[in-house]
């Protein structure tokens, strides 16, 4: 087994070996205090296992190189808080990552990872983890264990099915799932109290769950699903600012959506909407509309009453005509 000196030694070669002196120090002693070590953008295709040296790292970032792996000594750097790895070709994930107890950022977007070691939700101090634009396919029930989450982004993967496991993560307010191949959502969903961004776009749901909880939410995009209506007291949202309900099977809105006093954003664009609520003007701050590509012919008298809004979309309808508001900046007609 080699001493630390030996592995700085083996360190500070591999370091010449691919030019990289500038990003490092220039003598041992001060590499073996480093606290962050930045190599993104070098073509760096492996990391030597000497990596596991430099204990003292909070921050190490190697995003935008062509690693396929990551050395099993990465699991010495205890100290480790902030991990920058999106846009590589890792495959897998050693082990030995789910040592990196103090790790409180994980990027690792942009590979080709098809599943997560059962050791990774040993990190239970994660608050931000990114996973987007991988392989994987499911993920373990343990994914409970990371109830310090404030952040989750999972899209662009191949997750038929999440498991129920938000329950505790109560803190949680930015989930992103979209681009998966959900059909559904787990009921936990719903006990995520502090929940302010839900984006599911780009999904096969036709059905949600209680969403009604979500009391603090502010965007919520269901965008490119199978929606045929909304089973959810949507009025239960009463701090919804923007809602995209874009390419889905809408023919009609439920009247509860006009009591969301705080929608600033409502699109939906690419639905089968016949007609809008007859109290649609009851969206006092709504700035934006987007109802372009459905089968409406005539707005609802209500509609003059929207004052704030300012861009509108409504071409290939039903020859549906311009309103008169003198609020609007924009009209595609």
């Amino acid at each position: 087994m080699k001493t630390k000196d030996e592995e700085l030694e083996d360190l500070m070669r591999w370091i010449k070996k691919n030019g990289l002196q500038s990003r490092v120090p220039s003598n041992i002693e001060e590499l073996a205090q480093l606290g962050t070590l930045d190599l993104s953008k070098k073509k760096i295709r492996e990391l030597p296992e000497s990596i596991g040296v430099l204990t003292e790292l909070a921050v190490l970032k190697l995003s935008n190189n062509r690693l396929n792996s990551l050395p099993k000594s990465i699991g010495r750097l205890q100290k480790l808080r902030n991990l920058q790895c999106e846009n590589n070709l890792l495959r897998k994930l050693p082990d030995e990552i789910g040592e990196l107890e103090s790790l409180l950022i994980c990027n690792l977007n942009g590979n080709n990872l098809t599943a997560l070691p059962d050791s990774f939700y040993n990190m239970r101090k994660l608050t931000r983890l990114t996973i987007a634009a991988n392989r994987i396919e499911s993920l373990s029930d343990d994914l409970s264990k990371l109830n310090k989450l404030l952040y989750l982004s999972l899209d662009s993967n191949y997750l038929d099915e999440l498991p129920d496991a938000f329950a505790d993560m109560s803190a949680l307010y930015y989930l992103d799932l979209s681009y998966n191949n959900l059909t559904d959502l787990p009921e936990s969903i719903a006990d995520i109290e502090e929940l302010e961004t839900l984006l599911l776009e780009g999904n096969s749901i036709d059905s949600l769950p209680s969403l009604e909880s979500h009391d603090m939410l502010i965007r919520l995009n269901l965008n490119d699903n199978d929606l045929t209506k909304l089973d959810f007291d949507i009025s239960k949202l009463e701090d919804l600012q923007i809602l995209t309900l874009d390419n889905n099977e809408l023919e009609y809105l439920p009247d509860n959506i006009c009591e969301l006093e705080n929608l600033k954003s409502l699109s939906l664009l690419s639905n089968k909407l016949k007609e809008l609520p007859t109290c649609i003007g009851d969206l006092s701050n709504l700035e934006e509309l987007d109802i372009e590509d459905n089968d409406i012919s005539s707005l609802p008298e209500s509609f003059q009453k929207l004052k704030k809004l300012k861009n509108l979309s409504l071409v290939d309808n039903n020859d549906l005509e311009r309103p008169d508001l003198e609020s609007l900046e924009y009209c595609d007609v």
